[in-house]
């Protein structure tokens, strides 16, 4: 049986509310600092979003999310939950299964493949900023930071660019409707919808990911539909809201901190240094794991299903890892520079990183040549997420030639 609240020692006890807390819905990322990177305790537990540990140290995170025998990664979720979607794969793939299905999708994402992406993705990059800069005032969230990584996903799984709206609608009432109910008919909507585009591409296959799936063998096996759809589903999820949300935390940074944002138009070679540091310093998705068995980790008694939230903006936060965490340093050692959590830990660490990385370097680097300046244009209109995936929801800026 889950902890129940009635066994947590008060000294553990934690009213924080990942999904619901009202400052999370205008300043996430402050909200984090002041309630938990600030808590000097290492584990603690919150009653709300069906109970949950929160694991705020580094290395303990990194303990957690290195074993997938005794942590395993289903269901994920804040709170962690199944109902509106197929189980995702290869994300929530039991230890035994996990590498057959992240073998097939390696290739598809190697760092050399990844590579050859480039002109595709900075035409597609400028062709969104030559259409948004027209305005002296944009919205950098639904101009900019969501048409790219998306257009770039659509076009990787053979899905119409047209639908890009649509799947914005669907994505954020996936995460944010106000009831379960809406939230699992948008998960049935684009469960739906991704399973009739995989029948089309077995009746008409193309040269593209969801094809590929469709067509590869897995240790002499081929996926059956329900593995395709889950794959695809997971891509889903990935393709149309994280790269978004990262380069918006980013966005809103460099937006107060112009010396820094000169530097980076003034060399490439410094952007490049820069991103991981700003990948660790705006890392947003609050990892769980659920607890395979009952066990002591570091002093604390876990017990079989607690659910175990490593949020990655505070784990990176982390003094004892990070020293002056708060502060953006690009000259940190090449170690420290990439073990952060932004894109997980572990066996599941984000099979998508180097795309995202490479989208994140190339919309920098082409709005840098474009816009001299900026900044927030109304800082009260903002409006903020938190959840598995925080984020923000707008970012209204002005901009100079």
């Amino acid at each position: 049986m889950p902890t129940n609240i009635a066994d947590v020692p008060k000294n553990l006890l934690s009213d924080f509310d990942l999904v619901a807390d009202p400052e999370m819905m205008r300043n996430p990322q402050q909200r984090m600092t002041d309630a938990l990177v600030n808590d000097e305790r290492n584990i603690f537990y919150t009653p709300h979003n069906g109970g949950h540990w929160i694991v705020t140290n580094y290395e303990m995170g990194h303990e957690i999310l290195s074993n997938p025998d005794l942590f395993g990664s289903f269901p994920i979720g804040v709170p962690a939950n199944y109902e509106q979607r197929p189980r995702l794969i290869p994300l929530e793939s039991d230890p035994q299964s996990h590498p057959r299905y992240r073998r097939l999708l390696l290739p598809v994402f190697a760092p050399n493949i990844i590579s050859k992406m480039e002109d595709k993705i900075r035409k597609r990059t400028i062709n969104v900023l030559d259409e948004a800069l027209q305005s002296p005032e944009i919205d950098f969230l639904w101009d900019i930071a969501k048409p790219i990584p998306t257009g770039v996903f659509l076009e990787m799984l053979g899905l119409p660019q047209h639908m890009q709206p649509q799947f914005f609608e669907w994505e954020n009432g996936f995460y944010r409707a106000e009831t379960v109910e809406a939230r699992v008919d948008y998960g049935q909507k684009i469960a739906q919808y991704l399973s009739q585009a995989a029948e089309d591409h077995v009746t008409n296959p193309r040269d593209d990911v969801m094809s590929m799936l469709l067509e590869v063998e897995v240790e002499g096996e081929r996926l059956s539909r329900d593995e395709v759809d889950a794959i695809c589903y997971l891509l889903f999820l990935a393709g149309v809201d994280t790269v978004a949300a990262m380069l918006t935390f980013i966005a809103n940074y460099l937006a107060q901190n112009q010396d820094l944002y000169q530097k980076i138009k003034a060399d490439k070679e410094f952007l490049e240094k820069a991103t991981d540091e700003l990948l660790r310093m705006h890392a947003f998705i609050n990892l769980n794991r659920i607890c395979e068995a009952d066990t002591e980790f570091h002093g604390v008694q876990f017990k079989q299903g607690d659910n175990i939230v490593v949020p990655s903006f505070v784990t990176d936060r982390d003094a004892t890892t990070f020293p002056d965490p708060h502060n953006f340093n690009p000259e940190r050692s090449k170690v420290e520079r990439t073990m952060h959590h932004a894109f997980g830990d572990g066996p599941h660490k984000c099979i998508g990183m180097h795309l995202a990385k490479l989208e994140i370097k190339i919309v920098l680097e082409e709005f840098a040549k474009r816009v001299n300046a900026f900044s927030i244009s109304d800082e009260s209109k903002i409006k903020a997420h938190g959840g598995t995936t925080m984020g923000m929801d707008n970012l209204p800026i002005t901009w100079t030639a």
